[in-house]
């Protein structure tokens, strides 16, 4: 479902410079530069209150910059609404999609499939006349691994099968790039492992920049990793680069392995 892109080795998805955001006094992110590869995972790592979730916030639109240019494979995204960004490619999984738990998981995935096609973004009821909609749901439940549960109310899901139908509607939207806020959050060892799985099957299609606190599925993950501390990038490196940079262990790593 997502968009179709052929991109050349070393192409850039997203590329962000200079990118500014204040609450008041308060630095959230500090002349934030990013260039994130098509065709990868690329992590954004750091403590609480580094600025993690502002930056996605920025670059979704949910948030306006103070300063600042991103760039969605070279077309300008700054100064342009959430919404329109979507409609280019660049969509944020658990926050941008919403689940209605009226609906079936077929129906929400109906919805979003309705949504990326028409390009609007009111409420779309999702019809069952509409065959080609509902195909390409079930193509979306299938690859998500809810088919077996398609016709289950939303609100009967467990916790990961509920983040697996976020990641279903986030995809139904025909991204280039995947934003993923902390999709392991309140997983078991089992279910992360298949939400990795399932990020890690995304990569031939997509795009995906993954704030995330679980270091063992960054490691598993990431083919390039950012730290920021206090709003600004620290370091951008390979895996293995930023498990040696003795600044990262300082700032955040070493916190994290001793917990």
């Amino acid at each position: 479902m997502a968009h179709e892109h052929v991109a050349a080795s070393g192409a850039q998805a997203l590329s962000v410079r200079g990118l500014k955001k204040n609450y008041g006094g308060l630095a959230a992110t500090r002349d934030v530069h990013l260039e994130i590869a098509a065709g990868q995972v690329h992590a954004i790592i750091g403590p609480n209150g580094a600025g993690k979730t502002t930056l996605l916030s920025l670059l979704s639109g949910a948030l306006a910059a103070d300063a600042g240019e991103i760039y969605l494979f070279g077309q300008a995204m700054h100064g342009h609404a959430e919404q329109a960004r979507v409609a280019a490619g660049l969509v944020r999984s658990f926050q941008i999609t919403s689940v209605f738990d009226e609906l079936s998981v077929l129906e929400n995935l109906q919805v979003a499939v309705q949504r990326g096609q028409h390009r609007s973004y009111g409420f779309f009821h999702a019809s069952a006349s509409d065959r080609l909609a509902r195909e390409a749901a079930l193509e979306v439940a299938r690859r998500v691994g809810l088919e077996k549960v398609a016709h289950q109310l939303s609100s009967q899901l467990s916790h990961a099968a509920r983040r697996r139908l976020d990641v279903g509607l986030a995809i139904a939207c025909r991204p280039r790039v995947l934003l993923m806020d902390e999709p392991m959050a309140g997983m078991g060892h089992e279910e992360s492992g298949d939400m990795i799985a399932l990020i890690q099957s995304l990569k031939q299609e997509l795009t995906v920049v993954l704030v995330e606190h679980d270091m063992d599925a960054v490691f598993a993950l990431a083919d390039r990793i950012t730290v920021l501390v206090q709003g600004a990038v620290l370091a951008t490196g390979s895996v293995d680069e930023i498990r040696a940079n003795a600044e990262v262990k300082l700032a955040y790593l070493g916190e994290e392995e001793t917990q």
